[in-house]
């Protein structure tokens, strides 16, 4: 199995090495990241200036650019001729949760890869203020590098994300010290909350008034009923093999299924389980186009 690796954090970032190190125990594995963060730029593609590559003592190639920059210039100039199996991102510094995605780094690489036809997953550690303190969180960022290589060996994840065009799955892993602390796997929907304080004014130094921006959202209080609203995805992920089907196919399952999932990746994660939420791209629903169409006509 061949596996490109990127993220939004940096090629410095150790929750890349910790994925990095633990893909190798399966596959071969290619990084190209950028040379410093690069949060919160979505699928933006530097296409008003040159790209810089480097290639690091480590192996990995550093770009001047963003995610999206790094696997567009993979896939298509550094490493033209390899057939990767998938394209995994991260492990993003902090949770890529509900809305997050459209501003994701993380997620926008894994978008890129998946408009070319490259399965792609976007993976996050989620707990607060994990950034500013990477080094202190080196052994969660091997726990969810380590739960990464179960989902790929251990269910026939990849093989359904081949038979799902145009979708991304967003993985977010609960930052914890073992292994033993994370109660399963939820397949979910992204939630969509409510931002704290979408932006912060500020005075600079020099008396100018600055702005931050920010995506924090309101505290979520768990239900107590939480189990109850969830949806296992046991049924879906113990077989280590599925039967072939065709892409439409897929797609219409994946459709059947949304209505009985409940939990949100939110939910799910505050509750101690991994958070598995497929995000479909390029979709314009049919009744909404019936119903503009009547409109305009």
């Amino acid at each position: 199995m061949r596996v490109l690796i990127s993220n939004d954090d940096g090629v410095y970032a150790p929750g890349l090495l910790a994925l990095y190190q633990a893909l190798s125990t399966i596959a071969e594995v290619v990084v190209v990241a950028p040379m410093t963060e690069q949060s919160g730029c979505a699928s933006a593609l530097s296409i008003s200036t040159p790209l810089y590559t480097q290639q690091l003592d480590s192996g990995f190639i550093a770009v001047n650019g963003s995610p999206a920059d790094c696997v567009y210039l993979a896939l298509h100039e550094l490493y033209p001729q390899t057939r990767f199996d998938c394209v995994i991102t991260g492990i993003n510094s902090g949770a890529n949760l509900g809305q997050d995605v459209l501003f994701s780094g993380t997620f926008g690489a894994a978008l890129t890869a998946q408009i070319f036809g490259i399965p792609a997953i976007a993976t996050s550690l989620v707990g607060g203020g994990v950034k500013g303190k990477m080094q202190e969180q080196v052994s969660q960022y091997q726990v969810a590098a380590n739960e990464i290589v179960k989902l790929l060996t251990e269910t026939p994840i990849l093989n359904v994300c081949k038979n799902l065009p145009y979708h991304v799955l967003n993985v977010n892993i609960p930052d914890v010290e073992s292994a033993d602390d994370i109660k399963g796997r939820k397949i979910t929907s992204l939630a969509h909350r409510q931002i704290a304080r979408p932006v912060h004014a500020v005075i600079d130094p020099r008396g100018r008034e600055a702005y931050w921006l920010s995506l924090r959202k309101r505290p979520y209080e768990l239900s107590a009923d939480i189990e109850k609203e969830s949806l296992s995805v046991q049924n879906l992920l113990h077989q280590k093999t599925l039967p072939q089907q065709t892409a439409s196919q897929a797609a219409e399952e994946t459709g059947a299924q949304s209505s009985a999932i409940k939990l949100t990746d939110d939910q799910a994660v505050a509750a101690g389980y991994i958070s598995l939420s497929p995000v479909r791209l390029h979709h314009t629903p049919t009744n909404t186009l019936d119903e503009l169409s009547a409109l305009f006509l």
